[in-house]
């Protein structure tokens, strides 16, 4: 170990280099282009060869360093690979076509920016796998996340509709079609960050190093695609300034590969939160309904998009009361339940005594078996803690097997469980010696066998038996099974 410790911190020593003269580099690259000094046409050319140079940096970055990982960290940085390479081969594109002619930029290479938010999607995933519940048990799940930033994100697109989109309808085709494939991409980064920001801050309360580079790089480039589609809407030329965030947004990105992943908690309260997403929605409503008024002839696309919105916030409620029922069951089921053996809880097993034994004037036979594993404190000394719960739980199963659906098996505490039977067996010395029988069955742990027996003690209830003078009529018939020599039983019907 000694021996790596240099190797570390020269490894440590030489990324921090490299990181830097990229840094000064692309801040010189920016400082260049924003000065003017080069002209526009060679400013455009040293912005677009910028971002592509930056792009191939990252991707070639994340590669390097996933190749070294194993796991979700090497399977989320190799996502970015793709994310990036698409970004890449779309922005060499785009630098083709610009030097030529902006307007025959085709609208399928322009769709390949698309990769860039679908991989990072698959990427953020990945990264957060293991955050939820982490540290909130409460954390919305992902889909619920999922539909949080599309709501927020198709607030903010319905608000800006007369921007953006209201000149579709007085556009040419080509130039509809360009402003809808750069919409798209726009839209896609702005739900990634708006998710990517759920996940780190809001929902899962933890913050990763490695997200924080992420989403700043998404939101530098965000806001150059921002930029282009709001002049591509205007008819107008892009200022210089909107290519920073391509030729700055790569190098972001860049910067998530190397860092470390750790993970800080944070307290976030999570009821205000659930309302994150209704108040893009409440805005939106409101501007509809007083654009309608005042107007006194709603604007098509703006209802549009407030149906779109109503439509995603109706599925994550349902998603929502969905997750709430199953909670609900999984906690109820918690609550009845041991959560070693998954038999019944002691308190589960007095109400259904309870109701048994006060069932109208026509009582029906009942029985209560008491059980006791022999020695079991020496399967733990012996075995050890581990091998002993895998002894209850087998042989809490195998119990299972021999009762009816009507009957009921609780666990007590320890080793040691009671079965309701509702009606009483026929013959309950065949009832009690198959139980017995599952109980000295053989438990195999790690290629050796465990042997283990159970006291049984049976009786019959009475019209005038409380629950729990009937649960001491029990207690004392195993008893006295466990007196007589262990693994025996004492039946009094």
């Amino acid at each position: 170990m000694p021996e790596r410790h240099p190797r570390c911190l020269a490894a440590v020593s030489t990324t921090g280099v490299h990181l830097a003269a990229l840094a000064v580099a692309n801040v010189a690259a920016v400082a260049l282009v924003l000065s003017g000094v080069l002209g526009t046409a060679v400013s455009e050319l040293v912005a677009d060869l910028t971002g592509v140079i930056a792009a191939v940096a990252a991707a070639a970055t994340f590669a390097w360093i996933g190749w070294r990982r194993s796991g979700d960290e090497r399977r989320w940085r190799w996502l970015m690979v793709l994310a990036l390479a698409c970004f890449a081969t779309a922005h060499a594109l785009w630098t083709w076509y610009r030097s030529i002619d902006p307007m025959t930029f085709p609208n399928a290479a322009n769709a390949v920016y698309l990769g860039l938010p679908l991989f990072s999607l698959l990427a953020l995933f990945v990264l957060t796998k293991e955050d939820h519940g982490a540290v909130a048990e409460q954390a919305p799940s992902r889909v619920v996340v999922l539909l949080d930033g599309l709501i927020i994100a198709v607030s903010v697109l319905a608000l800006s509709w007369k921007i953006a989109f209201s000149v579709v309808r007085q556009a040419d085709t080509v130039r509809a079609i360009r402003l809808l494939v750069v919409s798209s991409y726009t839209l896609a980064d702005l739900v990634l960050i708006t998710i990517a920001v759920l996940f780190a801050i809001a929902l899962y309360g933890t913050l990763r190093f490695p997200l924080v580079w992420l989403v700043a790089g998404l939101v530098a480039i965000d806001a150059s695609d921002a930029t282009y589609l709001y002049a591509i809407a205007k008819y107008s030329t892009p200022p210089i300034v909107a290519d920073v965030g391509y030729m700055v947004g790569p190098s972001l990105l860049l910067l998530a590969a190397p860092a470390r992943d750790r993970r800080l908690p944070r307290a976030v309260p999570q009821t205000p939160l659930l309302f994150v997403p209704y108040a893009p929605f409440a805005v939106v409503f409101g501007w509809t309904l007083f654009t309608t008024i005042s107007t006194g002839d709603p604007h098509v696309g703006e209802v549009y998009a407030l149906l779109g919105v109503v439509a995603l916030v109706v599925v994550r409620q349902l998603i929502t009361l969905r997750q709430l029922h199953v909670a609900r069951r999984q906690l109820s089921y918690q609550a009845n339940h041991d959560p070693l053996t998954g038999a019944s809880t002691r308190t589960v097993l007095l109400l259904r005594l309870d109701r048994a034994l006060s069932q109208g004037q026509q009582p029906r036979h009942l029985g209560l078996l008491y059980a006791d594993l022999d020695h079991f404190k020496e399967v733990n000394d012996a075995l050890g803690h581990e091998a002993g719960d895998t002894v209850l739980r087998t042989a809490v199963a195998r119990v299972h097997d021999c009762i009816r659906r009507t009957d009921t098996l609780a666990r007590m505490g320890g080793d040691e469980f009671v079965i309701l039977l509702d009606p009483a067996p026929e013959d309950p010395h065949v009832f009690c010696r198959r139980v017995q029988e599952a109980f000295d069955e053989p438990v195999h742990l790690n290629g050796s066998s465990c042997a283990v027996s159970a006291s049984l003690g049976y009786v019959g209830l009475r019209e005038d038996d409380s629950p729990d003078e009937a649960l001491a009529r029990a207690d004392e018939a195993m008893y006295q099974a466990k007196a007589a020599g262990r693994d025996g039983m004492r039946i009094d019907p």
